[in-house]
Parts: structure tokens; C-alpha cells; sequence
């Protein structure tokens, strides 16, 4: 982690400008899970915008402590890491190219070694009102998952608050029989997603919800992988922080309940808090 953290901070300050460089760290905690307890989350990227040009770097690191069902006695901890690739080109005013990659390292998940590769386009009709369509595709050993993603944005603006609210679809197709053990029971999922995002004189906030079912899901624009056989029924999001002249902090929460499909465990929820501090240079 601190080879990481070292890599990225030279990368960051060698790049002069136009550029940031952020850390996020987090707290898990899960109800009625058949062995996981709580956990941590840590993260460290940059971002670098060169004319039509935008690279972001982001490295993640995840604990979660275990316990057995039964005795409840702590059993191998949970530990997983993720590399993230994201690149956007801009044709023009309203074109918008992108594309991203994601690497996975987990001690127990048969998703251990897993790749996800994805490629988007963006497009606005006019000035605050585009739409966008996304195309990932997640390689494991023994099974992939194609997911689609369909969305709509409208910029709008109430007295000094500038907004932006996003309607989402997400088309998710699982290719393969098994996980490790598990034989899939269903592998066509189809959720949709409501965001809003704002900002007032410095202070910037966000909600969003999901609805139906989802699994293996991709998230935050290619940024972020669900590869746990994790059947999430309800999602909800919310952030809240101040930007600054120099760096942003902002606070975040999620909250998903699903089932643990291998388990069979119902009614499984999970919550993360976190703290995003980023420094723009």
C-alpha cells in the first residue's frame, strides 16, 4: 500500500497541473451475513485532465473480518485489492469517448484474477441534456458477465443551486453455470437507478437509489466492481461536502441489502461510511 501511495503521489506532483490526487478511507459493517463482520476500505487515485484528454489511476484496498457461523470464532479475513484504469476522450462539444479496466486480487473469491473491460460513449443533444451508453464486459475463470448501461441527464439550475439529475439503466447478463460451487439460479438481471447530484456556493451533495435486482454489477462509470455473488435487492447513496479552493472533503454512506447467493443467506445488509479528501493541483 505505501509503495502505491508513494507511485501515485510522484505521478501526480510530475504532472504540473490541471490534475488531483485523492485518498478515501472507510468503514464497513454487515447484518445477518453469514460469516462477514465488519471491515475497512481504502483507497488512493489521480486524475489528470490533459486538452482533450482525461486518465484516472485508483487503487483499492479492502478488509473484512470473518466469523463462523456457528462457534463465532474469527476465521481467515477477507482481503481484497483492485486496480483501476479510466480514460476519456473528447471529440467535440457533444461526443465523448471512454474506455476502462479493472483488475481484481481476492484471498477467497473463486473472482480472484478476475478482469473487467469497458468502453462508452456520451452525448449531448444540447447544452445540460445528454445521454450515454456503456459496455462492460467481466472475464472470470469460470464464468463472464455482460452488463449494458443506458442513461439520461438533465443540468438544471434553481436560484444559485446548480443540479444535475440522471435516470439509469443497467441490462445485466451472467454467461456461465457456476461459481466455485454455486450453480447460478438466475443469470438476467435488469435494474434501473435515480441520482441527483447538486452544488451551492462551495457545498456539493448526492443522492441515488436503485430498483430490482442486480449482481456482479459495475459501478461509478467503470470505477468500480461488485464481484462477490452478491444478489443486491435495494441500494441507496447519499454525499454530502465542501470544495475548496485547493482540495475537496466529502463525506459519504451507502446502504444494500441483497442475499449471499452461495450461502442462500437472506436479507444480508451492508454499510460503508467514508471520508473522500482530495488535493487539486
Amino acid at each position: 500500500m505505501k509503495k502505491v501511495i508513494g507511485t501515485t503521489v510522484l505521478l501526480a506532483t510530475g504532472l504540473i497541473a490541471n490534475g488531483d490526487i485523492y485518498l478515501n478511507s472507510g468503514v464497513k459493517s454487515y447484518s445477518h451475513s453469514k460469516t462477514k463482520v465488519d471491515g475497512k476500505t481504502n483507497s488512493v487515485g489521480t486524475s489528470y485532465q490533459y486538452k482533450q484528454n482525461f486518465i484516472n489511476l485508483n487503487y483499492t484496498k479492502d478488509m473484512v473480518n470473518r466469523e463462523h457461523p456457528k462457534t463465532k470464532k474469527s476465521i481467515e479475513q477477507l482481503n481484497v485489492k483492485k486496480y483501476n484504469f479510466n480514460y476519456k476522450y473528447t471529440i467535440n462539444d457533444a461526443l465523448r469517448v471512454k474506455a476502462s479496466y479493472i483488475k481484481i486480487l481476492d484471498n477467497l473469491a473463486p473472482t480472484d484474477q478476475g478482469k473487467v473491460y469497458g468502453l462508452g460513449v456520451k452525448y449531448n443533444f444540447m447544452k445540460g441534456l445528454g445521454t450515454s451508453f456503456d459496455l462492460y464486459k467481466s472475464d472470470y475463470k469460470t464464468f463472464d458477465v455482460n452488463q449494458y448501461d443506458f442513461s439520461i441527464f438533465k443540468g438544471f439550475k434553481i436560484g444559485d443551486i446548480q443540479s444535475k439529475f440522471t435516470l439509469l439503466v443497467k441490462k445485466i447478463e451472467i454467461d456461465g453455470e457456476k461459481y466455485a460451487g454455486y450453480s447460478f439460479q438466475e443469470k438476467d438481471y435488469l435494474t434501473t437507478a435515480i441520482k441527483l447530484n447538486g452544488s451551492y456556493n462551495g457545498y456539493v451533495g448526492g443522492l441515488a437509489t436503485f430498483f430490482g435486482k442486480r449482481a456482479f454489477t459495475i459501478l461509478k462509470d467503470g470505477a468500480k466492481v461488485q464481484h462477490h455473488a452478491m444478489e443486491q435487492d435495494k441500494t441507496y447513496m447519499l454525499s454530502f461536502g465542501k470544495k475548496f479552493q485547493n482540495f475537496d472533503l466529502i463525506a459519504s454512506y451507502s446502504f444494500q441489502n441483497g442475499k449471499e447467493l452461495p450461502e442462500n443467506q437472506e436479507d444480508v445488509d451492508t454499510k460503508i461510511t467514508s471520508i473522500l479528501l482530495k488535493y487539486k493541483f
